[in-house]
């Protein structure tokens, strides 16, 4: 059985470093040791609980396992860092999934648009604060809770779902009071695809009413729907509205057109062409420079190519 464990210890490891570029690797007692930098060596981890910290070539730390007893991993710490300062920490749990995210720093939305909401006279020190985002058992997001860089928990906000698993309500509490100071509820109608969000202040008066519905797939274009069914012809229509506004797009891109669609024949004939309709039976057309619409059946037409080099027949 140890000789399974090194087995897959050793697997895990080569997998890891692939992915994190893996330098080293050192071994502690505990969390306090870790932070204290007292190490192990690495004869003296068997047997006892213990973490083993993996470092990159800027020694830095990017991922950490506590081990039991037994020599099995209990949970895993990924770290994340932006010009050698870490940005954020994934905590998974010995089946490698996820259960918390923490992100360090004042820029993180979330904790952005909390502060916003906090009592003007709330005085406390937000830079180099964290932002823990927990998951629940089914992968969902359960509460986030905001810690000032001393560890203190100044906020959190807590999420709430139905029987179905859809999102019903948030609450957004200050820390340590445990006061209310925003409340959100959410109501969906499957059936329509009309979603109600109201938003409570922190005297339960309702401050905002929105209503969100999907419109009829034909509302979407601004031109008529692909002709074919063909998603690929759905760029042709993006790439009209671009050329008709004369959009600025701001980076280099070469849009090639032509004046017509090309119908290939099954006999090997081309002819350019201004496509109506395709239909299961016949496809409606002009001919380029002629008016007039035709009708040729699909069984004598090979392909049919649009002025923007698409496919979109058969």
């Amino acid at each position: 059985m140890k000789t399974c464990k090194t087995f897959i210890f050793f697997i895990f490891l080569a997998g890891v470093n692939a992915q994190m570029d893996i330098s080293f690797m050192r071994f502690y007692s505990d969390e306090s040791s870790f932070l204290s930098d007292i190490r192990l060596l690495s004869t003296q981890r068997f047997n006892i609980p213990h973490i083993q910290v993996f470092y990159n070539s800027n020694k830095e730390a990017v991922l950490k396992e506590w081990i039991d007893i037994q020599g099995e991993v209990v949970k895993r710490e990924v770290l994340e860092y932006f010009n050698e300062k870490p940005i954020r920490k994934y905590y998974l749990n010995n089946i490698s999934k996820p259960d918390s995210v923490k992100f360090f720093g004042d820029n993180e939305p979330w904790s952005q648009e909390f502060r916003k909401v906090l009592d003007p006279q709330e005085k406390n020190y937000y830079t180099g604060q964290e932002t823990v985002f927990i998951l629940n058992e089914a992968d969902q997001l359960d509460q986030i809770r905001f810690n000032t860089i001393q560890g203190f928990s100044y906020g959190q906000i807590s999420f709430f779902y139905n029987h179905l698993g859809l999102l019903i309500g948030e609450v957004w509490s200050a820390l340590p009071e445990k006061s209310i100071i925003r409340k959100y509820a959410y109501s969906s109608d499957v059936l329509t695809g009309k979603k109600e969000i109201r938003e409570y202040n922190q005297k339960a008066e309702q401050v905002s009413y929105v209503v969100l519905s999907q419109p009829p797939a034909g509302s979407l274009y601004k031109t008529k729907p692909p002709r074919s069914g063909n998603r690929l012809d759905e760029v042709s229509i993006l790439l009209e509205d671009i050329r008709s506004k004369d959009l600025k797009i701001p980076f280099d891109v070469f849009i090639p057109k032509t004046d017509y669609d090309l119908m290939v024949l099954t006999n090997g004939d081309s002819l350019m062409v201004h496509l109506k309709d395709i239909g299961q039976q016949n496809v409606k057309f002009s001919l380029a420079n002629e008016r007039g619409q035709l009708t040729m059946p699909t069984t004598r037409i090979k392909a049919i190519i649009s002025k923007y080099g698409e496919p979109i027949f058969p």
